[in-house]
């Protein structure tokens, strides 16, 4: 199983709607403990989904998240399914 977590514990992924296209979608950024806004990914948009990440919800938190909400437990498996990318895309470290 690949690692879904980061050494940084301070990072947070915050969610933005982004109804634009057909499809609601919710775009995805994680923000460092620098402050920088690096953009993960689009996922499509629930109610809860939205609730969970629009202030901002720490990555390796969201990692090991467990709901009965469908919305949520997909956005948690395409999140750890993005995270080997994102760790070589922005070169961050795992834990």
């Amino acid at each position: 199983m690949k690692k879904a977590f980061f050494s940084d514990s301070n990072m947070k992924l915050i969610g933005r709607k982004n109804f634009r296209g057909e499809k609601k979608q919710i775009d995805y950024f994680i923000l460092t403990s620098g402050n920088d806004k690096l953009y993960a990914f689009s996922y499509r948009y629930t109610t809860k989904a939205y609730e969970l990440c629009k202030s901002g919800i720490r990555v390796n938190e969201l990692a090991s998240k467990r709901s009965r909400d469908m919305g949520i437990m997909n956005l948690v498996s395409y999140y750890k399914l993005m995270v080997p990318y994102l760790a070589e895309e922005y070169e961050l470290k795992l834990a």
